[in-house]
């Protein structure tokens, strides 16, 4: 694979099955995307809030939904492969501690 930015601290990565060229990349500095199996990378955080991304996860049966939660713990979610998130609706877990 190619290299991600320097100094984002990926946390998660992960890889398309119906497309294994297409990987994911959770991190500090928010979520990246590459479509080139790792050898160029481009943000994929259009609506994710800023502050950086705790995790992601792929829905095995969908690939091109997502989800991901930001440092705080809030959800969010996509249908397009992360060209543009939402907020997952309903009450965050640990929300007000």
């Amino acid at each position: 694979m190619g290299s991600l930015p320097a100094n984002i601290g990926a946390s998660t990565v992960l890889i398309d099955p119906s497309n294994p060229k297409r990987v994911y990349a959770a991190a500090e500095t928010g979520l990246y995307r590459s479509d080139d199996a790792g050898q160029s990378w481009q943000t994929a955080d259009a609506g994710l809030p800023e502050g950086g991304i705790r995790t992601a996860a792929l829905d095995p049966r969908q690939s091109m939904r997502l989800y991901a939660a930001d440092l705080t713990g809030a959800l969010y979610f996509t249908d397009d492969g992360a060209s543009s998130w939402r907020p997952l609706p309903g009450p965050v877990a640990g929300a007000g501690r």
